[in-house]
């Protein structure tokens, strides 16, 4: 074990400590040190849990059996700052929920404290967490560490800018459109994006139920700087919580699901004018497979850009009305700016053809069964272009339609409901990029053991120190 303890990844911490060579409080205290250290420069955690923490480190020292304690034992940890944590706010984002101090524990939330996770503090988000880069009126603006001119990505912008500078050994997040995967991306590090219905996903303090977008195409997830702590984190954050009737129990891992397959790779070269470098990498990523006995593939896939526009037209056709004017007075300048502009690259859908596009994405979605029964592994970028400036979003209508078209293999995954990896392959315009894998529902374990393959290649990740304009 290398370097300073807030450095370790969330395996090796749960074993040093599960092997009496640290404390809990020194982990914690550790991570606690090192978040007032960098947090300042990227503004990645909007609220500390310090006394917290602490508290519940000596509550873990003082465990007799460590070799019984959950596998997080001890663990430091971030969450977003859009699921309940009881006795604080859920702000998600919004001045007008500052106040709003939740009851109880949410899925997440509750599922990582059973495993012994210690969380530490709660990343930021956009208004609602709902753009693609991560700043509100209420907490401000996170930075890209790799390049404070540069977006984190969004939604889980926080999670991912803390992950990637040690804040935590992993960090929670959730994704309805690209929310995991591209702040990894864009952060350097790994996201999971987990099949719909694995994790369980419930706020008691929500005033009513999600829209039925949320709940068949939302799920938690998480951001790593290792394949294997996605592997622990996953496992924890799959315990059973009767409060989600959603939630599907499924067995992982199958043995079968870690061989090498075929894979349809998938550039978007052609198709979306994907930047020569982003290209580069998917090839390259590709060529590592190989080297471990995949058999890649380049080839047509089923409906990619349909099912993104769809999918995308699908979620603002439930922000509409009352419901959309509510959010513009509650979200802020900048929120409404970015709504406006982004759903203006969708169809508008009324009632009647909601209806039906609820049907055109189930064809779509048989389509997609079928070819990953032949293809179980789909390789393609996490994002077409490299990483956008901060507030992109707020460029104007012609920025916007860019932006959609760059994340069109985010939002296309989301809208399938499908399992999904970013794996962070290399560097495109001097900032990180990430490479995604994908495969059929539940299958989770295929991801897992692709995305080991790259990391071989990749090479361990540290925690980077936040860069300065």
């Amino acid at each position: 074990m290398k370097g300073e303890i807030w450095s370790w990844d969330a395996s090796t911490t749960a074993a040093a400590i599960r092997a009496g060579k640290i404390s809990s409080r020194q982990a914690i205290e550790a991570a606690l040190g090192r978040l007032r250290e960098v947090n300042p420069a990227i503004n990645a955690v909007v609220e500390t849990l310090e006394e917290e923490a602490l508290a519940a480190a000596d509550r873990a020292d003082r465990t007799a059996n460590l070799e019984a304690a959950g596998p997080l034992h001890g663990v430091p940890v971030t969450t977003k700052i859009n699921v309940d944590l009881a006795g604080h706010a859920t702000t998600n984002g919004l001045v007008a929920m500052k106040d709003a101090l939740a009851g109880e524990d949410s899925a997440p939330v509750a599922a990582l404290r059973r495993a012994g996770a210690i969380i530490i503090g709660r990343t930021n988000v956009p208004a609602f967490s709902y753009r693609w880069f991560t700043g509100n009126d209420l907490h401000g603006t996170t930075k890209n560490p790799w390049n404070p001119k540069l977006s984190p990505g969004g939604s889980s912008g926080g999670a991912a800018a803390a992950t990637a500078v040690g804040i935590g050994a992993f960090g929670h997040g959730n994704d309805v459109a690209g929310s995991l995967r591209l702040p990894a991306s864009a952060c350097g590090i790994y996201g999971m994006r987990p099949t719909v219905g694995r994790l369980p996903s419930y706020n008691p303090s929500q005033r009513m139920e999600p829209s039925l977008c949320l709940q068949i195409g939302a799920t938690e997830g998480l951001l790593a700087r290792s394949v294997r702590d996605l592997r622990i984190g996953l496992a924890a954050l799959e315990a059973r919580d009767h409060r989600d009737p959603w939630q599907t129990p499924a067995p992982m891992p199958r043995e079968a699901d870690r061989l090498p397959c075929k894979v349809a790779l998938f550039t978007g070269e052609q198709e979306f004018g994907t930047a020569p470098e982003i290209v580069s990498l998917v090839r390259k990523a590709a060529g590592w497979l190989e080297q471990a006995g995949y058999l890649v593939e380049e080839v047509r896939l089923p409906p990619l850009a349909d099912i993104a526009e769809l999918w995308m037209a699908m979620l603002y056709a439930e922000c509409s009305g009352p419901v959309r004017e509510a959010m513009f007075e509650l979200g802020g300048d900048a929120f409404r700016r970015s709504f406006i502009d982004s759903a203006a690259n969708f169809p508008v859908l009324d009632a009647s053809s909601l209806y039906r596009a609820w049907e055109r994405r189930l064809s779509i979605q048989r389509e997609w069964a079928v070819f990953l029964s032949e293809y179980p592994i789909v390789l393609m970028p996490t994002s077409l272009q490299p990483t956008f400036p901060i507030d992109h979003d707020l460029a104007g209508p012609d920025a916007l339609a860019a932006i959609c078209k760059a994340f069109t293999p985010l939002s296309s995954i989301a809208g399938l409901a499908l399992p999904a990896i970013s794996v962070p392959a290399g560097s495109a315009a001097g900032a990180p990029a990430g490479v995604q894998i994908i495969s059929g529902r539940f299958m989770e374990d295929r991801c897992l053991a692709a995305a080991a393959v790259m990391e071989e290649h990749i090479g361990k990740l540290r925690p980077i120190d936040p860069k300065v304009a």
